[in-house]
This record gives C-alpha cells, sequence and structure tokens, in this order.
C-alpha cells in the first residue's frame, strides 16, 4: 500500500515539475530549482522492488515474465507516442523523422548530449522506458539462473555494466543507456526487495528516520541539482531507496487506515506519467493564447497549480478508461508462453 502511495508521490512530483518549469521560462526566470524529476529515479527504485517482490512469491518463467511486462507497458506507451505524433504533424512547428519514431516505438534509444539525461525519444517521456525495458531483459535473463543465484546475476549485470561506462565515455544511445549510472537505482530497488523479503525491513521509528534523511536529502538538491548521471544517482536514486525503506517500516500502520485518493493516484501512475504532457501542450497553448502569463506573479502559481491538478486528473481517468481495458483485454488475447 505504501508503495502506490510512494508512485503517486513521484507521478505528482513529476507533473509539477514540468508545470512549473514553462511557467518559469516563459516569465524569463529561467529553469527552476525544482527537484520533481527525482520523481523518475524513485519510480525506478520502485520498479526494481516490485519486479524483485512479485517473482520471489511464485515461480516465473522469463519468457512470461517479459510479455506481462509488454502487455503491461507497450500498449498505453504506443497510443500517446501516436498521440504526441499526430500533434507534432498538426502543428508543423519541427519536421518529423520517421526513423526516430520507430525507434522510439520499439524503445531504441538514441543519444544528445545537450540533453540532461541524454538519453531521447521521440515522445521524450519515453526516454524512461528505454531504462524500463532494458532492466526487464536483464531481470528476465536472471530468471533463467537458479534462484538462490538471481539476485547476485541481477547485481552483478547492472553492476558491471555501470563499471563499463564508468571507463568509456561511450557516445551512441544503446550502449551510453545500457550502461548508465541510473541502473543502479533498480538495482537498489531489487536490493530493498531482498530485504522486505527477508522480513528485514527496519522498525517504524528507525525507517521514519531513513525516510526523513531521504527527503531532506531531496531538498537539499534543490540549491545543488545533480551535474552528471552519477550524481544524479547518489543525490536521488540512493535518497529514494532511503524512502522506500522508511515506507515500507510504516505499511502495518498506514494499512489499517488507507488513503482511497492516494490509492487511486498510485494505480494511476502510469497514466498520469505518459499522458500529463498532452494535458501541459493542451492547457499551455489555452492559456497562453487568452494572455494569462504577464510575467512572473500569483498568475504562474495558478498556472501551475491548476495545470498539475488538470493532469492528474485526466490520467486518471486515462487509467479508468484507456489503460485498464486495454491491458484486460491484452491480457484476453495474450498466448502463455512457458520457458522449457
Amino acid at each position: 500500500m505504501t508503495v502506490q502511495y510512494l508512485r503517486a508521490l513521484a507521478a505528482t512530483a513529476v507533473v509539477v515539475h514540468h508545470f512549473v518549469g514553462p511557467a518559469y521560462i516563459d516569465a524569463g526566470r529561467g529553469h527552476p530549482g525544482t527537484v520533481g524529476e527525482a520523481g523518475v529515479d524513485l519510480f525506478f527504485v520502485i520498479s526494481g522492488f516490485i519486479m524483485w517482490t512479485t517473482t520471489r512469491r511464485r515461480e516465473t518463467a522469463p519468457l512470461d515474465f517479459i510479455w506481462h511486462r509488454i502487455v503491461r507497458i507497450v500498449p498505453l506507451y504506443w497510443i500517446f507516442t501516436l498521440v504526441f505524433l499526430g500533434i507534432t504533424l498538426a502543428s508543423k512547428h519541427s519536421p518529423v523523422s520517421t526513423l526516430d519514431v520507430m525507434r522510439s516505438l520499439f524503445f531504441v534509444p538514441w543519444f544528445e548530449e545537450d540533453l540532461g539525461q541524454k538519453t531521447s525519444a521521440f515522445y521524450f517521456l519515453g526516454w524512461t522506458l528505454m531504462y524500463e525495458m532494458f532492466f526487464y531483459c536483464v531481470f528476465a535473463f536472471a530468471l533463467f539462473l537458479p534462484r538462490k543465484s538471481q539476485f547476485i546475476g541481477v547485481v552483478g549485470c547492472l553492476s558491471a555494466l555501470v563499471a563499463l561506462g564508468l571507463v568509456f565515455d561511450f557516445k551512441s544511445g544503446p550502449s551510453f543507456t545500457y550502461t548508465s549510472p541510473l541502473l543502479l537505482e533498480f538495482m537498489a530497488g531489487c536490493a530493498v526487495g531482498e530485504l522486505y523479503e527477508r522480513k528485514a525491513i527496519p522498525s517504524i521509528s528507525f525507517g521514519t528516520g531513513l525516510l526523513c534523511i531521504g527527503l531532506a536529502t531531496l531538498i537539499w538538491t534543490v540549491w545543488n541539482i545533480p551535474y552528471s548521471l552519477l550524481a544524479r544517482t547518489l543525490l536521488w536514486g540512493a535518497p529514494a531507496a532511503l524512502i522506500l525503506v522508511g515506507a515500507l517500516s510504516v505499511e502495518a500502520p498506514a494499512a489499517r487506515k488507507p488513503t482511497k485518493l492516494f490509492l487511486l493516484l498510485g494505480n494511476a501512475s502510469y497514466s498520469i506519467y505518459l499522458s500529463h504532457i498532452i494535458t501541459l501542450l493542451v492547457f499551455n497553448l489555452i492559456v497562453k493564447r487568452a494572455g494569462l502569463i504577464q510575467g512572473f506573479n500569483s498568475e504562474i502559481a495558478i498556472y501551475s497549480t491548476i495545470g498539475s491538478a488538470l493532469a492528474l486528473a485526466g490520467g486518471t481517468l486515462v487509467y479508468a478508461l484507456l489503460e485498464r481495458p486495454v491491458s484486460n483485454f491484452s491480457k484476453l488475447i495474450a498466448i502463455p508462453v512457458k520457458s522449457s
């Protein structure tokens, strides 16, 4: 349950980050100092945790694992990539590369030096899914190993890849992405999952302390934004792991009084993440044409607040009306795949 709360927090942080940023820029104030982007790092840690714990509770064949991940991730991502393609073609502001669209649809990253994360996708939110899908592939191969060796397999593979990336300055999309320090965030999530399965999550008092340390570190980075992906992993990924441990330590009391809104936002977090940029584009266009942005003042705060709320609501509707039906339909037509 608390993991769902964290998913809601991560999605909300990313949404607010993307709504506040354009408001600052349009007002001539440059890019804001915000840690909202760290919601992505929290997502990565949570992803590692969920993959580890769900495959510990029942025997999972590697090909079954990959199929279920494809059913979960691909349909909605393809839908929003094609929606974004339609918007781009209609706007006529920039040419569309067929190669870029195809690479994005099939999770082939490319390298762009001027981007903070340097991994690019046509629907730019897709850069995170490039990491997700690669992690799923590594995890699926680890499932071929004996059960007792799977953790070592995941940790060893991801650690070796990151070490390779630190030694060599890769400049192509796949080689850069598949050796990025951000992969360590998935590994951290797996480690937290192993602690959880071994019932080694600390007490509420100690766990709450870890949660506070993680949050305090993230707040500190408002004035010290990570300048590299390795620094990002240390300053955002490691605190995200501490926050996850802290949240798991209060799982029992949280379960006694669940918050339905947070659970709903957590369930809808993937839809919120993928859809909020479309909401931003439409909302930003309406606000600009209405002449509401006149400079940095209280109107910017109103813009960011209303826009973020609409994005969260819109993402929740996408979850109810699109993600769940598409996912359920995909499961109905799925052909079970068993490894030998």
